[in-house]
């Protein structure tokens, strides 16, 4: 929703954590700027396609975008925007950054990053979507690349591989073994459930509940 009697705000942070983004704009209206949050929505609904608009975005008027990044400046340096060029006809010096409050910082729960990672290898199932096979190649590549991140994205990577081979060998099969007017069904129905149990699989891994794919054969243990 757009603050109003606003013609035009600008973006001057953007975080992945929906709570920050909250603190950050509670933080300028007590010191009487006008702030919005826009995206949270996608973060709540979506999170693979919130990450790609950018995250959780925190909006003020273009003529206080100057002194709202100064107050965010010490705490959220990491998340902001760089200034615009042209700021308000009276801009406030910027404050330069102190250490000790850095040090201070409360840092980011490292197991929101992990339940990140542990969502997104079940989620590179999609890339089927785009690319033949990419079902299981997304999911592996996926894998591969984070497996050392945690323990926990190297067993919900394993069990989203073992998931994806074992749709894959089904649909192959009914390929094979069966007429168009069945085989065609088979691997419609079969597309259903792939969608439906990698995106619980997702929601799940990304609240740190582990979970196991019905009728997959387990080749990675």
């Amino acid at each position: 929703m757009a603050l109003p009697g606003v013609l035009h705000v600008i973006t001057i942070a953007t975080f992945d954590n929906q709570a920050l983004a909250h603190i950050a704009k509670g933080r300028l209206e007590a010191e009487g700027i006008p702030a919005e949050i826009a995206d949270d929505h996608l973060i709540q609904t979506d999170w693979l396609y919130g990450v790609a608009l950018g995250g959780i975005k925190v909006q003020v008027p273009e003529a206080h975008a100057a002194r709202a990044h100064s107050i965010l400046e010490q705490d959220y340096s990491g998340e902001l925007h760089p200034e615009p060029e042209e700021g308000p006809a009276h801009p406030e010096e910027p404050r330069p950054l102190d250490p000790a409050a850095m040090e201070s910082q409360t840092p980011s729960d490292p197991r929101a990053d992990v339940g990140k990672w542990a969502a997104l290898v079940h989620l590179a199932a999609f890339a089927g979507l785009f690319v033949p096979l990419g079902n299981l190649l997304g999911t592996l590549f996926a894998w591969l690349g984070r497996r050392g991140v945690a323990p926990e994205v190297d067993r919900e990577g394993r069990e989203a591989v073992n998931f994806q081979i074992s749709i894959t060998l089904y649909a192959l099969a009914a390929l094979a073994m069966a007429s168009p007017s069945v085989a065609y069904p088979v691997i419609l129905g079969l597309f259903f459930l792939d969608t439906i149990l990698v995106l619980y699989a997702a929601l799940r891994a990304h609240r740190h509940q582990p979970f196991r794919y019905p009728l997959t054969i387990r080749l990675l243990t």
